[in-house]
């Protein structure tokens, strides 16, 4: 399987987004928050190294099984599942470095930092629907 510049790019953001949890480990706590309820209290929790890596190995997988996917059924527009590969590594690393931030004590909401992600993934789809019939 060819690997697309999207393909680095998103992988790279993704190996970044674990790479600042390495960096950050001394002050990450034993037990990582990595779950939130509607009203932003955590809960779901995972050992540090889980916490860690999980989110970016999830973003892998994504890409990985992207490419899969596309390859079964390709797709009239290669632009769009590019684009869709920029998504995931962009979102899967900015959700990550918000789970950082959170275990390193910043307090915010958790529902209005993740309003970007609803925006995003909304204009994702109707971007991709109008290129889609346009091609």
């Amino acid at each position: 399987m060819a690997l697309h510049r999207s393909d680095l790019v998103a992988s790279g953001l993704l190996v970044a987004a674990a790479f600042v949890g390495v960096v950050f480990w001394e002050s990450l706590p034993a037990e990582m928050a990595i779950h939130f309820d509607a009203s932003g209290t955590p809960d779901s929790y995972v050992s540090k190294p889980v916490g860690v890596v999980l989110a970016p190995a999830i973003g892998l997988a994504s890409i990985a099984f992207t490419r899969v996917a596309v390859r079964a059924d390709p797709s009239s527009d290669p632009v769009i599942e590019n684009a869709t590969i920029y998504f995931l590594g962009g979102v899967v690393s900015y959700v990550h470095l918000l789970v950082i931030a959170y275990n390193l004590d910043y307090r915010f909401s958790m529902t209005v930092a993740l309003g970007p992600v609803f925006v995003a993934a909304g204009v994702l789809v109707v971007w991709a629907i109008y290129r889609d019939r346009i091609a």
